[in-house]
């Protein structure tokens, strides 16, 4: 049992915790919008995005994205960018 419960444990700190306005870009709905407030990872993470165009207080745009998992197509500006599904769960939004 302590091996099942160690290989599923969350591996970066600490969970999120959602406000009510607040939400993760993974469940966001489809044509949801708001407002970048903060991106969970390492360096190596934030530096990604933000040569994508994904930096707090940017604006993003839910477009489209799989069922269950898969890539998360996002607009940021006139562009459209497809993320995995790990880094959606990263970015927190603020809808509105």
């Amino acid at each position: 049992m302590y091996r099942f419960m160690r290989r599923f444990r969350p591996r970066f700190g600490p969970r999120f915790r959602p406000d009510e306005k607040q939400t993760t870009l993974a469940q966001m709905r489809t044509g949801q919008s708001g407002i970048v407030v903060q991106i969970q990872g390492g360096h190596g993470l934030i530096n990604r995005l933000s040569a994508l165009g994904i930096r707090p207080g940017q604006r993003v745009t839910k477009v489209s994205s799989m069922f269950m998992r898969g890539p998360v197509t996002i607009q940021v500006g006139n562009a459209q960018v497809a993320i995995g599904f790990g880094m959606a769960k990263r970015i927190i939004v603020e809808l509105g």
